[in-house]
């Protein structure tokens, strides 16, 4: 037989199984758009010379990784599907005197032409929105380039060979395939009768350890370091649980429903639990693989929103004004001194005194030691403390306070409140007093740590905080300087001005009045000058790709679940198709089959949503505390991004459903 029979054929086997083989072209042709394009957008030369494009280009060389993996698992997914959708076809032209060297001729120049559109179609179609996905980017950092058209010949070849190369892998699968199969049993691959699904306990029990395993983890982990860290080991732990209890434990569970007998003895469960129980065993794998699909497109848009929508409130919580000021410095005798060079360096610059905040304090880390002690401490769970006298607290607040001597203020800025009547610091009491910490900027709110506002009597209470503090570090590290620190806060929406100069001017008015006034050399240990809108550009420099790619992946998940839906709705109505007949022939009447096939159908389908939202549910608390590494610490905000994109996905996945369910009810209506 020449090669043109071959070519015809295997074009004609496209054209026939196209109600299979459409989906998964198009499929292909939209992971090759999406590589292209990803590898692009981290090759182009504008994306890495723009302000904060390095953080971008990171962040999509991780998005080549997870887009190339996805990739080769989920077409050789898709694959296995189709061979084994086809194991009939190719069992009668086995029968009709074809061999295996000729059925793997006929493959090969279907993967073939599957190849040749996939690469041409989704390698223009990369080229056509190269540019519309980098200017998105560009307009997230809110920065400018020059517009050109360009092609990336890296990224172009780079899909070409991998995509390429997946194709060979699953040329080299199919080939195995048919090499090993039996032509009389393919041919009957469909009428064999499928066995008894049986209830496998051990695995059951295993699953679900292995899922409690990862949801513990969530629950009791408090340090987000400790959580970043474990935080891929519950993600394993909930994959395989999942998988094992969607294979393994609904059969057990229905296993379990039968041997009650006044539950399953009735028509309506009797005919439920027995269909049941092979839907779930042919179509376990397919749903687990929804159920992770679903949760890790929920996980990534909750997180990636949570830190863009969050990024504004973050910032104002760190800097209040326009720019902020701060030296740290070692004699409180020398305030007045810095003082009087901070008013002469907003003089200078035209900054309005008026518009400024300034406070001075003590900035410790303290923890309890084992008698309830807060004593200074660098461990993972000491908390952040910025101490104030009642009197700089008073220049900020609305609600003034009057302390006693033996009185403190603790107000959380991240974290629980202090909920004890009494508190010891350093080897003193003091009688603790509730209140607010949100009108003083949160200079740690970067830390993963909590951070609180102490507020003392006066400054005499702050000296003997610092003495004790300092007396206790000495004994742990000998060299360590203990700081106060001032801050200064300036609003000036006018100025658009280089915190670096800033910085080095205040800097060397500074250093000229100490020196004029006899200061101790080194006693200003640091000056600083920092600008809202720059820190805001940090904020949107990092979040845009995380945004990014949550969303670029997400785009990507939820089109290989739409896929995985389609396959199983059509694998699912040619098997409902003999169960209609069957169930008709014992003497069911039509309305009665079709609420119980319905009633199956919706359970099975919906089923992935319900356990993805139970893994949501349960993954929150390791996700709110690697949130934290990101500088994000209202969970508030996460848990209203949560609901929202759940509701809008529940949307999706209902759309979703009705647009498949077509394809199965056309596949159902039509008589045996």
């Amino acid at each position: 037989m020449s090669k043109a029979f071959y070519l015809k054929m295997a074009w004609e086997n496209l054209r026939k199984n196209k109600k299979i083989y459409v989906p998964f072209i198009l499929t292909s042709i939209f992971t090759t758009m999406m590589l292209y394009m990803i590898i692009a957008l981290a090759n182009n030369s504008g994306m890495q010379n723009m302000l904060g494009g390095s953080n971008m280009v990171m962040m999509l060389n991780f998005g080549i990784v997870v887009v190339e993996l996805f990739i080769v698992i989920f077409l050789f997914y898709t694959n296995s599907f189709l061979l084994k959708r086809r194991k009939k076809e190719f069992g009668l032209y086995s029968v009709l005197g074809m061999e295996k060297k000729h059925l793997a001729r006929v493959i090969f120049y279907e993967l073939l032409f599957c190849l040749v559109i996939s690469l041409s179609c989704g390698l223009a179609l990369g080229m056509l929105f190269d540019k519309l996905m980098f200017l998105i980017i560009v307009k997230m950092l809110e920065t400018e380039v020059p517009l050109g058209f360009s092609i990336s010949v890296h990224a172009l070849i780079q899909t070409v060979q991998y995509i390429s190369f997946v194709y060979v892998a699953m040329f080299v699968y199919a080939l195995v395939q048919v090499s090993l199969a039996n032509p009389i049993e393919l041919l009957h691959s469909e009428a064999q009768a499928e066995k008894e699904p049986k209830a496998k306990w051990f695995i059951t029990l295993l699953g679900i350890l292995f899922l409690g395993a990862g949801y513990a983890i969530s629950l009791t982990i408090t340090n987000p370091i400790i959580a970043m860290v474990l935080f891929f080991v519950a993600v394993i732990c909930v994959i395989i649980g999942t998988y094992l209890l969607f294979t393994s434990g609904s059969i057990s569970l229905l296993k379990g429903l039968e041997k009650n007998r006044r539950y399953y003895y009735r028509t309506n469960h009797f005919l439920s639990i027995s269909n049941m129980k092979f839907r779930m065993k042919q179509n376990a794998v397919s749903l687990a693989n929804i159920c992770i699909l679903s949760t890790m497109v929920l996980v990534m848009l909750s997180t990636t929103l949570s830190l863009w929508t969050g990024m504004m409130d973050l910032t104002n919580q760190m800097i209040e004004n326009d720019y902020t000021g701060s030296v740290t410095y070692s004699d409180f005798e020398d305030l007045p001194v810095i003082e009087s060079a901070v008013g002469q360096f907003m003089e200078q610059e035209g900054f309005q005194p008026g518009r400024a905040k300034n406070y001075n304090g003590l900035e410790l880390t303290m923890a309890p030691d084992g008698e309830e002690n807060y004593r200074i401490d660098f461990s993972e769970n000491a908390s952040y403390y910025t101490i104030l006298t009642q009197q700089e607290y008073n220049k900020l607040t609305d609600v003034p306070l009057d302390l006693t001597e033996n009185e403190v203020m603790i107000a959380p800025q991240r974290g629980p409140m202090y909920d004890k009547d009494t508190i010891e610091i350093e080897g003193k009491d003091y009688r603790a007093v509730a209140g607010e910490g949100s009108a003083i900027p949160n200079a740690n709110q970067q830390m993963i740590n909590n951070a609180y506002v102490l507020v003392v009597a006066g400054e005499q209470q702050l000296h003997d905080m610092y003495d004790g503090a300092l007396q206790d570090m000495k004994q742990q590290y000998p060299d360590y300087k203990l700081m106060y620190k001032y801050y200064v806060n300036i609003g000036e929406d006018n100025k658009d001005l280089d915190e670096q100069a800033l910085a080095e001017k205040l800097d060397g008015l500074i250093q000229s009045a100490a020196a004029q006034a006899g200061m101790a050399e080194h006693s200003i240990e640091l000056v600083r000058v920092n600008s809202k809108k720059t820190l805001l550009y940090e904020f949107r420099t990092l979040y845009a790709g995380f945004l990014f790619i949550g969303l670029f992946l997400s785009i990507l998940f939820i089109m290989a679940m739409i896929l995985i839906m389609y396959y199983k709705q059509i694998s699912e109505g040619y098997e409902d198709v003999r169960r209609y007949d069957i169930m008709k022939k014992v003497g069911l009447d039509e309305k009665q089959i079709k609420k119980t096939i319905n009633t199956q159908v919706l359970t099975v389908f919906f089923l992935p949503l319900i356990v993805a939202g139970i893994h949501i549910c349960f993954a929150f608390p390791i996700i709110s505390k690697l949130l934290k590494l990101l500088s994000l610490s209202n969970n508030m905000l996460f848990v209203w991004t949560t609901i929202g994109c759940f509701t809008v996905f529940s949307l999706l996945y209902i759309l979703i459903y009705f647009v498949t369910a077509k394809a199965y009810y056309k596949i159902v209506s039509t008589k045996p």
